[in-house]
């Protein structure tokens, strides 16, 4: 038995996390009456949180869902870091040697997005580049003495880290004090109901997440928005296909293929050359919020050398070695790894990355605390202050190298890949909905371009006499090194992907998924790329442009009827 809720809405959107509450405030905001469901709620639930559960087919390449996503108002908002960045206008090129590449818009229609994607994230004005930045006190300077951006290399450019923790709590009272928008949090969606290909839908079913066994529940709009995160939306599609009263697809063997993240992590550390207090190491202030400067590429030398995309920048020495001999690093260190002190300071999947918690590695970290015992402390408290109370809260530490030598991070793009892929298994959640079987793959692709990447920057910066790379391993450990540190899966990208035709992809350029007249994908699974930018800033930018698209079908009906 089914019942109907009584209200019609002009939009339903599925899922409260960034890409969710951005359609449903600007759907709102254009006169819109939005109903925007959420399977968790404010406060954390382990057994809702339990319907993330899926299986990892590759071990040690995907993180495991509790730690990766998250069900409640604010989606992932609630795990993530904050950082920001824009696509390069290369990821949106058609390039020979990346199979599938090739988006079906070009940059120049998102970028008129940006601006209010980043009021809606915290991350204050859509500037990347240090030159753009009037309020940056380093805005003259390079990030380095020696360093000056060639036709080759560029140390300009930025991202910017958001204020908001969670964008739920960012956003809550607009949100209340919106007539417009209808809240349901604990309501989780299990279906879809679709008469014919190419119709619309014209309800989907929720139940209570609580009580899977209650009563089923059904709403209707003029429009459908799935808003669940990547895989989420994707496991949802998948299932509905399943339902002989379900979805009905043009493309449905594409849904799930081409599974993408980011492949990120050092082999190398970085020494430049000149005068190490001139080097912009860590966070900058843009006004009121925080900066970083980032290593790229040209898009002339990424297509000159055939890499994909790439950046870098510098970063603190590994903090479980405790030869670095910082004071501050193995407080930071001993703080992370003790056991409840360390789930308040950081999410699950960054203090597994830390890694190491011998009682002998322990002790020798807290001898690196004792012989600076002043200057650690003053740094601590310091930090602590920045982090948790001031505002803009700082969003991590870097430590100055009187050397000039710092570790390198990369974070880099991975091709589309039929073989990575979201699936179903055969295990039901309490709902009744098979779980996602994720396989995410790197290719030999994507390892070598990484590879390939060091060895032009190392040359770039030799030339141009600004610094040089120091390896950390030997040339042939390289791949199994960055194979090992390629764990991903918070950045869920290309299972619902968007293309031109329906043969080539799962959704138009705006989302619009092929076969279904009002359903709409938001979420970085319909991107064709991922690029080398964490996706949230373009994800929202997206949601945007579409949320423009749906009002203004909504106002051809209305004024049509």
């Amino acid at each position: 038995m089914i019942d109907s809720m009584n209200e019609f809405y002009d939009a339903c959107v599925i899922g409260a996390g960034p890409a969710g509450i951005t359609a449903a405030l600007d759907l709102a905001e254009r006169g819109a009456t939005v109903v925007l469901v959420e399977s968790g709620s404010e406060l954390y639930d382990k057994a809702t949180q339990s319907l993330s559960d899926a299986e990892i087919s590759t071990q040690g390449s995907q993180s495991p869902m509790d730690e990766a996503v998250r069900r409640g108002l604010g989606g992932t908002s609630a795990l993530w870091g904050g950082r920001c960045v824009p696509l390069d206008v290369i990821d949106y090129e058609r390039r020979d040697f990346v199979d599938y590449s090739g988006w079906p818009l070009e940059a120049s229609l998102l970028a008129p997005y940006y601006s209010r994607a980043c009021e809606i994230l915290g991350v204050g004005d859509a500037s990347f580049e240090t030159t753009a930045c009037s309020r940056l006190n380093t805005v003259g300077l390079p990030l380095s003495a020696k360093f000056v951006n060639s036709d080759s290399i560029l140390g300009t450019h930025l991202e910017r880290w958001s204020r908001a923790s969670n964008i739920w709590q960012a956003h809550k009272n607009k949100i209340k004090g919106q007539s417009r928008i209808t809240v349901l949090p604990g309501m989780t969606c299990v279906g879809f109901r679709q008469a014919h290909i190419d119709g619309p839908v014209a309800e989907i079913l929720i139940q209570s997440s609580s009580s899977p066994n209650a009563e089923t529940k059904s709403i209707r709009a003029q429009t459908y928005i799935v808003a669940a995160g990547g895989v989420e939306s994707t496991r949802l599609i998948l299932n509905s296909l399943l339902d002989p009263l379900g979805l009905k697809l043009h493309s449905s063997e594409l849904v799930g293929r081409y599974y993408m993240g980011h492949p990120s992590g050092k082999i190398a550390d970085i020494e430049l050359f000149g005068d190490p207090a001139q080097t912009q190491f860590g966070f900058e202030r843009d006004g009121n919020v925080y900066v970083r400067r980032r290593i790229t590429f040209t898009s002339d030398m990424l297509r000159r050398e055939k890499l994909l995309n790439i950046a870098f920048w510098l970063d603190n020495p590994t903090l479980s070695d405790w030869q670095h001999g910082s004071g501050v690093l193995s407080a930071a260190y001993l703080a992370l790894t003790a056991p409840v002190l360390g789930d308040f300071l950081a999410p699950t999947a960054i203090r597994k990355r830390i890694g190491g918690e011998s009682a002998e590695q322990r002790m020798r970290h807290l001898m690196n605390c004792l012989r600076t015992p002043v200057a650690t402390s003053l740094f601590c408290l310091r930090f602590i202050w920045q982090r948790y109370f001031a505002s803009p809260r700082l969003p991590g530490f870097f430590t100055y190298s009187g050397n000039n030598r710092y570790a390198l991070h990369y974070h880099a793009e991975q091709v589309p890949n039929w073989d990575s892929a979201i699936t179903l298994s055969d295990q039901a959640d309490a709902h009744g909905l098979y779980r996602a079987q994720i396989a995410l793959k790197w290719s030999s692709q994507d390892i070598d371009s990484i590879i390939r990447a060091h060895r032009i920057l190392d040359q770039e910066l030799q030339t141009n006499g600004i610094g040089r790379l120091v390896y950390r391993m030997p040339e042939e450990e390289f791949e199994h090194s960055i194979r090992e540190q390629a764990v991903d899966g918070f950045h869920q990208i290309g299972t619902l992907r968007m293309a031109s035709a329906p043969a080539e992809g799962v959704t138009d350029n705006f989302g619009r998924v092929y076969g279904v007249s009002n359903l709409f994908i938001a979420s970085s699974a319909i991107f064709p790329t991922s690029g080398q930018a964490n996706p949230t800033l373009a994800m929202v930018a997206l949601t945007l442009r579409q949320a423009e698209k749906i009002a203004n079908i909504l106002n051809r009906e209305v004024h049509h009827a």
